[in-house]
């Protein structure tokens, strides 16, 4: 990661749309009986205390604690001269450079009776020991459904953010030529454009052949590419994370089928909305697909409720009967068969009232 592009931008990231989102969250902890709060972060799970705090870690495992009142406090296992790097990527006063942050926690909670934890069983067992070592007499309970409660809602600072990671990709995207031969080096270019372009992460994903594998893998050496295949870009900005796919073909009859498709999901993604399940949305969407014959169709959801980025929050295997809360934001992938030729789609949207 580029310590530049991570620096706090407050026009970005106002201080105001963090200190609402804290307010939010001890309010929900303080309905919950919670005394505070613990999240875990590290570089792949580094959304909740990013979407708090506005910190991305790299390589070295965090803790954040929440007080039912007040500031947070960050426990890391980074060295005590990277904290003044932490303070301009963040809004964090207190920063606790040691090898132990799970003592460091555990420490801070004299007094507390139970605190919320943020995906319990997935806390790392290290951090766990340390911290009821230290805080024998502390009850910790499993808090993700109430973070996700408070975390559903977009507020405008994140749409922002989110709308700027999705211009990325699209322009990223927008460099791959259908008439591309080698795979390897089709990626290397569309990682290389979202890159310069500002993205903080690019992670860039291709199904080399759709008439034979719709899986999309990454490729780091030469592949050649058929004359069917999908490119996946899963691009994040200031913590905010997107994937969009597109998928491309050299034959007449595959370029008209996927130009329908392409549309079908673009309209798809402007409807969506709270007044019935993602199931059924997307089950009676492919009458958009005017004139086109519609074989297989598979989809997944995801987004952003806890710790991971983007995490499967619904799908075609297992699909909720809820309806999305209003203003929610999704990734929405979906695996089509249009007039016999597969196509591989994925848009981010945000769910209508």
């Amino acid at each position: 990661m580029r310590r530049g592009l991570m620096g706090w931008d407050q026009a970005e990231l106002p201080k105001s749309a963090l200190a609402a989102r804290l307010e939010r969250l001890q309010a929900a902890m303080a309905r919950d009986g919670l005394d505070a709060l613990l999240l875990y972060t590290n570089l792949v799970r580094p959304a909740a205390v990013c979407w708090l705090t506005g910190f991305t870690p790299y390589w070295i495992e965090s803790l954040l604690l929440v007080p039912r009142s007040g500031p947070p406090m960050l426990a890391t296992a980074l060295s005590k001269r990277v904290a003044d790097w932490i303070r301009t990527t963040a809004w964090l006063d207190e920063i606790v450079n040691t090898p132990k942050p799970g003592t460091a926690i555990g420490q801070r909670l004299a007094g507390c009776r139970r605190v919320g934890v943020l995906e319990f069983d997935a806390l790392p067992a290290g951090l766990y020991d340390d911290v009821v070592t230290a805080a024998p007499a502390v009850e910790l309970v499993d808090a993700s459904a109430m973070f996700a409660s408070v975390r559903s809602g977009v507020d405008d600072a994140e749409r922002r953010l989110i709308e700027r990671a999705d211009a990325l990709a699209v322009a990223a995207l927008g460099q791959v030529d259908g008439a591309a031969a080698d795979a390897g080096a089709l990626a290397g270019l569309v990682e290389k454009h979202a890159r310069l372009a500002g993205a903080e992460e690019a992670y860039i994903a291709i199904a080399p052949d759709l008439d034979l594998d719709r899986r999309l893998i990454q490729v780091s050496g030469p592949v050649p590419l058929a004359r069917r295949f999908a490119v996946r870009a899963s691009i994040a900005y200031k913590g905010a994370w997107v994937r969009r796919t597109r998928s491309f073909a050299r034959d007449p009859q595959g370029a008209r089928a996927m130009a329908s498709a392409d549309a079908w999901l673009t309209e798809l993604a402007s409807y969506i909305s709270v007044r019935d399940t993602l199931a059924w949305q997307i089950a009676i969407a492919p009458v958009l697909l005017r004139a086109a014959e519609v074989l297989r169709r598979s989809w997944m959801a995801e987004s952003c409720k806890g710790s991971y980025p983007l995490e499967v929050v619904d799908s075609s295997r297992s699909p909720s009967r809820e309806t999305q809360v209003a203003g929610t934001f999704l990734v929405l992938s979906v695996e089509l068969t249009v007039d016999d030729v597969p196509w591989l789609g994925a848009a981010p949207m945000f769910v209508r009232a």
